[in-house]
């Protein structure tokens, strides 16, 4: 993750929204770390199945190499977040996926993920498919 500069909603073409929940809080009445990560999960996974199509679908895996969290500021219940999502990186089998995860326009926490392909059969990384490769790099960051 670049550190220089914090993302804005303007750097990320792929959006998904998630609704707190009272259970996301813990007993300082913020929103609990856990459920920044799990929210970072789901914009994932939505990036994966918009690029890569349905998992049951594919003849390959996708798995999760490394995720990095930057939390920001408290946010707290109730509210509705937006994650934006984009490709910084495409290597020969895996993909660098950041995110930023705003409440009300503001950010407040980022994070950095590396997601690899794999053969469905033996498990190992195997080179990106083509047509995937291209939905993964129109969501690159320019």
């Amino acid at each position: 993750m670049t550190r220089a500069a914090q993302p804005s909603e303007a750097d990320f073409p792929f959006w998904t929204e998630e609704k707190l929940r009272i259970a996301d809080t813990d007993h300082n009445g913020h929103i609990n770390n856990g459920a920044t990560g799990q929210f970072c999960e789901a914009g994932r996974a939505e990036l994966m199945a918009h690029c890569a199509g349905d998992r049951e679908g594919r003849d390959f895996a996708m798995a999760v190499a490394r995720v990095a969290i930057d939390y920001l500021r408290e946010i707290h219940y109730p509210g509705r977040i937006r994650i934006g999502s984009l490709v910084s990186r495409l290597g020969t089998s895996s993909v660098t996926v950041e995110q930023g995860l705003f409440k009300d326009g503001v950010l407040f926490a980022r994070s950095e993920n590396v997601l690899v392909i794999l053969d469905r059969d033996t498990r190992r990384p195997m080179p990106i498919p083509e047509e995937v490769r291209a939905r993964f790099a129109a969501l690159m960051k320019v």
